[in-house]
């Protein structure tokens, strides 16, 4: 029996040991895995290239996230008219700043929402083909989007009230005008 216990168990050692062995070999070092690693690297350097290539000329990836924006946005009005204060900017990071169709895809944002139409953005002023924000720091493209959004207040309407409110004073001044007139005439005589 104690021969047969050692082959036994010298049986099983072999038998694991062939096993682990021969799990190792169905796991790794086959060159798939090397291929898709190569992939992924080749991805991103085509993404990161992707992005150098969106910086408008002479601006930093550093200069591009967190400013400063060229002097003309510095001192210019959103499309709301609110006043852009630099020290009271919101890093990208905190109001979850990204493309809108990304943000669209990932149900932060409806169709249609993007910084373009938001009343905190400040458009274009020199050509390189980004703006910047009231509210964000950094150069800010018009089809961006963060959770600052809001609507630009409509001014068809407001213009539409305002002339509505100056008409009644004007039609009310006139009627009570004439009224009094009227009345003064009638108790001079």
């Amino acid at each position: 029996m104690t021969r047969f216990g050692r082959t036994r168990r010298r049986f099983l050692q072999l038998a694991g040991s062939g096993t682990v062995v021969g799990f190792a070999g169905c796991l790794g070092g086959d060159g798939e895995q090397e291929t898709e690693t190569e992939t992924e690297t080749t991805t991103t350097t085509e993404e990161e290239e992707e992005h150098e290539e969106e910086l408008p000329e002479g601006v930093s990836e550093e200069e591009f996230e967190h400013g400063p924006v060229p002097e003309e946005y510095r001192t210019a009005l959103s499309q709301a008219d609110e006043e852009r204060v630099t020290d009271e900017l919101f890093p990208k990071e905190d109001v979850k700043f990204q493309e809108a169709s990304d943000a669209v895809e990932a149900e932060l944002a409806q169709e249609g929402q993007n910084c373009g139409n938001c009343a905190q953005f400040i458009r274009d002023k020199n050509g390189d083909g980004f703006g910047a924000c009231a509210r964000v720091e950094g150069y800010i493209g018009a089809d961006d989007w963060c959770s600052l959004w809001e609507p630009i207040p409509e001014e068809e309407t407001a213009t539409e009230t305002e002339t509505e409110t100056e008409t009644e004073t004007e039609t009310a001044g006139e009627g009570g005008e004439e009224t009094e007139e009227e009345g003064g005439d009638a108790y001079s005589m």
